[in-house]
C-alpha cells in the first residue's frame, strides 16, 4: 500500500478493522557501533524487517542526512488502531557495514521489538522507539578478521508478493558451495547493498523471495574498493512446491519452524544460513509444506526456534539437513518431497555464568563462566557430554568432553580468553559412548538460541 497522499508530515497507514488513514509516522531511532571498541560507525545500512523478514522501511545510513555520528532514523510502516496508535506487531533490525559481519549473523539473532511500544512525541509529532525505551535499537557489529573491500549495490524489482527479497552474491559461476555467499536485503524501495566482496573475483548476484524468480547478474572482476551496480529484474518461469516429513521422537512435540536457507549462506558449524522473505513455515503434526520456492539451492533447517526441541543429528537415518535444488520450478530429481527430519527434545541447558538461559542472550561478567545442564528424556542414556563454545563467526573456541551425570556443570577454563563485548554460543552434545569413538551415537544437543551469551566484564 502506498503511504503517500497525506499532509502535515503524516503517512497513510493500514487500520486494524478499518480503512487506511493518515497518522503521525513511526520512527525507530538508534545507533550502530563496533562491538569491541564501542566506536560509532558511519556508513552502516539499517533496515527494519517484519516477522517474515520482509522490509518495513527503506534503508537508513548511519550519519546520513539529519543524523549524528553512528546514528540512524528509520520510518517504519505500522498498522494502527482507530486512534492512530501502532497495534502489536513485531519487527527486527538488520545492519550491514564495510569490514563487519552482518547483524543478525553467526550466533547472533535479532530480538523482536513490539511496534505497539512506540510513544507519541508531541514535539515532533511522531511515534518513536528509541534507545531510551529499548536497548534493541543500539546495534553492535562484529569486525571481520578478513574480507574484501569491494561492494555491489542496486535495485530489485518489486515481487508480486510485495515481501522484498534477499540478495546473495556468490563467486562466479555460482553455486560455489556453503559459506561462500554474501548478502544484502532489499528495502521497501528495492534498494540493496552487499559489502566485503573480494577483489579479483566475479560475482553472480541473485535475488530470492517467495513466489518469484529473478534474472541473476554476473559482475566483472571487482577491484579493491569497487562499488559495482547490479539491477535485478523479475525472471520468467514458475516456482516450486514441495513437502517434507517430521518424525517426533522421545516426547518431542509439534509445531516447529522449518526454514529454507540459501545454500551458499549456510554455515555448517552453526547449522544456520540466511532465509529469503516468506520461506519459513510452521509445521503440522507430521510434516511441513513450502510453496512459491524460486530456483536455487537450499538447506532445509528445522527446529529453529526456542521450543524445547532440536533436529536429531545423530547421523542415522533422517538426521541430516537436506539440500534441495529447484530448477525450472521443480525439485531436481523429480521428487515432490524432501527427506524427513527427526525431531527430539533438546539437552536441558540451565544456566550460563549463573544466569538462567532464555531467548535473550545471557550476559557473562567473569572470564571463566560456569555452564550447568541436566539430563532429559532424549539424553537419559548419555555417557558423555561434549561442551563446545563458538565465537560469533562460527569458529570453535573450546571443546571438552566430560562424563555424564544427572546434573552437570563445567567451568570455561579461559585458555582462549573471551573478548569483551563479543558474542559466543555454547553448545552441549550428548553421546551414548564414553569415551566418544570416531563412530559415535549422538543422542541430542542444546538449543542454539539458548546457548548464546555475551562477555561484559
Amino acid at each position: 500500500m502506498a503511504r503517500t497522499g497525506c499532509s502535515g508530515g503524516q503517512v497513510c497507514e493500514s487500520v486494524r478493522d478499518g480503512k487506511p488513514a493518515c497518522f503521525a509516522p513511526v520512527v525507530v531511532q538508534g545507533t550502530v557501533a563496533d562491538i569491541a571498541s564501542g566506536a560509532l560507525l558511519n556508513g552502516a545500512r539499517v533496515v527494519a524487517l517484519d516477522a517474515n523478514r520482509a522490509p518495513l522501511s527503506t534503508v537508513a545510513v548511519t550519519a546520513g542526512t539529519g543524523t549524528s555520528a553512528g546514528a540512524y532514523d528509520l520510518e517504519v510502516r505500522a498498522t494502527r488502531d482507530a486512534t492512530g496508535k501502532p497495534v502489536q506487531a513485531f519487527m527486527t533490525l538488520r545492519a550491514d557495514g564495510q569490514g563487519y559481519q552482518t547483524f543478525p549473523g553467526g550466533v547472533r539473532t535479532a530480538l523482536p521489538t513490539d511496534l505497539a511500544s512506540a510513544t507519541l512525541d508531541d514535539a515532533t509529532q511522531t511515534w518513536r522507539i528509541t534507545g531510551l525505551t529499548t536497548p534493541l535499537t543500539t546495534l553492535k557489529l562484529v569486525p571481520l578478521a578478513s574480507g574484501g573491500t569491494a561492494l555491489v549495490h542496486g535495485s530489485v524489482a518489486r515481487p508480486p508478493s510485495g515481501e522484498g527479497a534477499l540478495v546473495v552474491a556468490e563467486p562466479a559461476p555460482g553455486g560455489a558451495g556453503a559459506q561462500t555467499g554474501l548478502t544484502g536485503i532489499a528495502d521497501e524501495d528495492g534498494n540493496y547493498a552487499i559489502f566485503n566482496l573480494a577483489s579479483g573475483t566475479q560475482y553472480v548476484v541473485s535475488a530470492y523471495t517467495k513466489g518469484a524468480n529473478y534474472a541473476p547478474v554476473t559482475t566483472v572482476a571487482l577491484a579493491a574498493g569497487d562499488n559495482a551496480v547490479a539491477a535485478l529484474v523479475l525472471g520468467g518461469g514458475s516456482t516450486a512446491s514441495f513437502d517434507g516429513g517430521l518424525i517426533f521422537n522421545n516426547g518431542a512435540t509439534s509445531p516447529v519452524s522449518v526454514t529454507l536457507a540459501v545454500e551458499s549462506t549456510y554455515v555448517q558449524s552453526l547449522d544456520r544460513g540466511e532465509s529469503p522473505p516468506g520461506l519459513t513455515v510452521t509445521s503440522g503434526a507430521s510434516g511441513y509444506s513450502f510453496m512459491g520456492v524460486p530456483d536455487g539451492k537450499y538447506r532445509v533447517l528445522a527446529a529453529f526456534d526456542v521450543d524445547g526441541d532440536v533436529r536429531n543429528i545423530s547421523g542415522t537415518g533422517n538426521t541430516t539437513s537436506p539440500l534441495v535444488t529447484i530448477e525450472g520450478g521443480a525439485v531436481v530429481g523429480g521428487a515432490s518431497s524432501a527427506p524427513s527430519f527427526k525431531i527430539i527434545p533438546a539437552v536441558n541447558l540451565l544456566t550460563i555464568g549463573g544466569a538462567s538461559v532464555s531467548a535473550t542472550p545471557a550476559v557473562v561478567t567473569v572470564a571463566t563462566p560456569v555452564f550447568t545442564w541436566q539430563k532429559g528424556s532424549a539424553d537419559s542414556s548419555a555417557a558423555t557430554y561434549r561442551v563446545e563454545v563458538f565465537d560469533s563467526l562460527g569458529n570453535e573456541v573450546w571443546s571438552h568432553d566430560i562424563a555424564a551425570a544427572s546434573s552437570n556443570s563445567i567451568q570455561y577454563p579461559g585458555q582462549q580468553a573471551l573478548v569483551a563485548g563479543m558474542y559466543y554460543q555454547l553448545r552441549i552434545l550428548a553421546f551414548k559412548e564414553e569415551p566418544v569413538p570416531p563412530e559415535f551415537t549422538q543422542l541430542s544437543q542444546t538449543e542454539d538460541l539458548l546457548g548464546v551469551f555475551t562477555y561484559q566484564p
